[in-house]
């Protein structure tokens, strides 16, 4: 009779012996069971939830959130914000923030703050603009951890302070 060895248990049981030989006799009742012994299912990681919060206020102004399609919502002429629906690398996540608000002085969008509340560090980046921009407009790329909302709060120049969110899947981590 020909029996065959597989590989794989050749390999096992070449490792048990040396496993044995090398811990001494003392321990080769003990250690002869864990050598064959299954390892710990690994748990499973969960993501941490996507969170649905909005920014409340930056620099003590409070943020209004208003729904897009309310009237008020198209009369300031708010910014649309650009973004993927699913971000392939969480690395490198483009964004463009365009507004057709006009840049006059004295009344004019102040800066763009962008947020991600799933980050482990919230603010992603502040945009500082001046009536000589000319157009309320800027692109960029940026990092996200996980799937979560990005939020962009618009600041106009006589302090009021309204915010945006868009949904972004992400495959793969960024952060």
């Amino acid at each position: 009779m020909n029996k065959h060895v597989s590989r794989r248990d050749f390999i096992k049981k070449t490792a048990a012996a040396a496993a044995l030989i090398l811990a001494g006799p003392a321990s080769t009742v003990l250690s002869a069971g864990k050598v064959f012994a299954k390892a710990p299912a690994k748990k499973k990681t969960s993501i941490a939830p996507v969170i649905k919060a909005d920014v409340k206020n930056i620099g003590g102004k409070e943020v209004v959130w208003l729904p897009e399609n309310s009237t008020e919502y198209k009369k300031l002429m708010l910014p649309d914000v650009h973004l993927p629906l699913i971000a392939q690398n969480g690395g490198l996540v483009p964004i463009t923030v365009d507004s057709k608000f006009p840049m006059k002085k004295g009344n004019y969008i102040k800066a763009f703050h962008v947020f991600n509340l799933n980050n482990p560090t919230p603010k992603i980046a502040v945009f500082n603009l001046t009536p000589e921009n000319g157009r309320a407009y800027i692109s960029t790329r940026i990092k996200l951890q996980q799937a979560s909302y990005v939020q962009v709060i618009t600041e106009y120049s006589n302090g009021k302070m309204y915010g945006n969110k868009k949904y972004v899947k992400v495959t793969v981590g960024g952060c």
